[in-house]
């Protein structure tokens, strides 16, 4: 069992480095104001889980592999920035693709109808697959990976794998509070700008940028 401050010391630096700008808190905010609160949290939950398979992975021992082989840490690197780029595209697809607001009397009239379907299309979002969005781009997340590779070694020599996954489940942990605040101000800026169209491509246009972003971040690193 570790000792109470190796325990503290941990979680002092999951705290930091959740509350630091990254891949992670841009993509919760950004899923959070294109799909609300309920988005930001299926995907919140999604990085919590790819948190976990890495505190999983560093108590195997199997995250000294990209020590040993630096190639897997770069191939993981470029599948995550892909597939960001991938999310940027879809992004600015919808972007394009959502029909412009139009000005005429027939259409305003037919205004209130389509906010209820915009709110109806917020309802139902894919929050399956924006789950299993947010496990894979924590898995390919280099800010965690470098983490776990250079400061968490310190701190789990000697300590049985039980001990290893404990103190390394208290990184994705110490990250909530973070993800929640991203997720209420995320859910703010949904939630005003729902049933304006042209609103929403301007947003689902900006989230391709963070995205976009956020894939650059990756490769940099």
């Amino acid at each position: 069992m570790p000792q109470l401050d190796t325990i503290f010391t941990v979680m002092l630096a999951g705290i930091l480095l959740s509350a630091s700008p990254g891949p992670s808190m841009a993509y919760v905010l950004s899923r959070s104001v294109q799909f609300g609160a309920a988005g930001g949290l299926a995907s919140s939950l999604g990085l919590a889980l790819g948190g976990m398979l890495h505190a999983l992975l560093a108590a195997l021992g199997l995250a000294l592999l990209a020590v040993k082989f630096p190639v897997v840490l770069q191939v993981v690197k470029y599948v995550g920035a892909a597939y960001l780029a991938y999310l940027a595209y879809d992004a600015l697809q919808a972007a394009l693709s959502s029909p412009s607001a139009a000005s005429s009397p027939s259409s305003q009239a037919n205004a209130a109808p389509a906010s209820a379907e915009s709110a109806s299309a917020k309802a139902h979002a894919p929050l399956g697959k924006l789950f299993a969005q947010g496990v894979l781009i924590e898995l390919s997340n280099p800010k965690t990976i470098i983490f776990f590779l250079s400061f968490m070694p310190q701190f789990v020599v000697g300590h049985s794998t039980g001990g290893v996954l404990l103190l390394s489940s208290l990184i994705p942990l110490t990250a909530i509070p973070a993800d929640l605040i991203a997720i209420f101000a995320g859910g703010l800026v949904a939630n005003a700008v729902q049933g304006k169209t042209w609103v929403m491509r301007a947003v689902n246009g900006a989230v391709a940028l963070v995205l976009l972003g956020i894939a650059l971040m990756v490769l940099l690193r």
